[in-house]
């Protein structure tokens, strides 16, 4: 089937039905969830069937159903793999910060996470309008989590201040103005504007 197989860091996986073990269960998950993720860039969510996902990815409707028990379970998947993702390259991205400037790591936070979503932008804008219908905060909360985590190993010791809810509201609050600004005009000049307002919002948050 030539995809390769989705990796989750999410142990619930509340959205299987199964969990793939075997190279081929795995790769026939991994198809499936491709070709929604494709599907949902080519056509609106609701023009969207099962059929259509199990026949773009070359398995029987059966096939699927072992694993996934509607639509909304396949796109909470291609939501999973999109987030885990995301998560692999930012951590590894962060890692690679040796700089003790704050203002720079700031920057270069900043930067990472912008790149970032630039990766695949219509799959993530298809997404802005489905996923306020899918149960999938489990997989916020463990992207969260981790991202959070990673922004702690970089952060300074702030006195009297709680690093681990800082960090929080630093991953949250980015996080929802990268996914705004999916929905407005996309310019270079644009994205500088929001980037520096971000700097500033973190910067001042971080040096009140």
């Amino acid at each position: 089937m030539g995809a390769s197989p989705v990796s989750h860091n999410n142990p619930d996986k509340k959205y299987m039905l199964k969990i793939p073990v075997q190279k081929r269960s795995k790769e026939t998950v991994a198809s499936i969830v491709e070709s929604c993720a494709r599907l949902l860039v080519q056509e609106p969510y609701h023009a969207i069937t099962t059929d259509k996902i199990a026949e773009m990815a070359g398995v029987s409707i059966g096939s699927l159903y072992q694993f996934f028990a509607n639509k909304e379970a396949i796109v909470a998947a291609v939501i999973d793999d999109l987030l885990q993702k995301d998560l692999v390259y930012i951590e590894e991205n962060l890692a690679k910060l040796t700089t003790t400037d704050l203002d720079t790591k700031i920057h270069a936070f900043i930067d990472i996470g912008f790149a970032r979503f630039h990766d695949n932008r219509p799959l993530r804008t298809a997404l802005q309008g489905v996923q306020g219908m899918l149960d999938y905060w489990e997989t916020r909360r463990v992207f969260f989590e981790h991202y959070q985590k990673a922004v702690l190993a970089h952060m300074p010791q702030i006195p009297g201040r709680d690093r681990e809810m800082i960090a929080l509201f630093i991953v949250s609050s980015f996080n929802n103005i990268l996914q705004l600004s999916l929905l407005g005009p996309q310019s270079p000049e644009r994205e500088n504007e929001i980037k520096k307002e971000v700097f500033i919002l973190i910067n001042r948050y971080l040096k009140p």
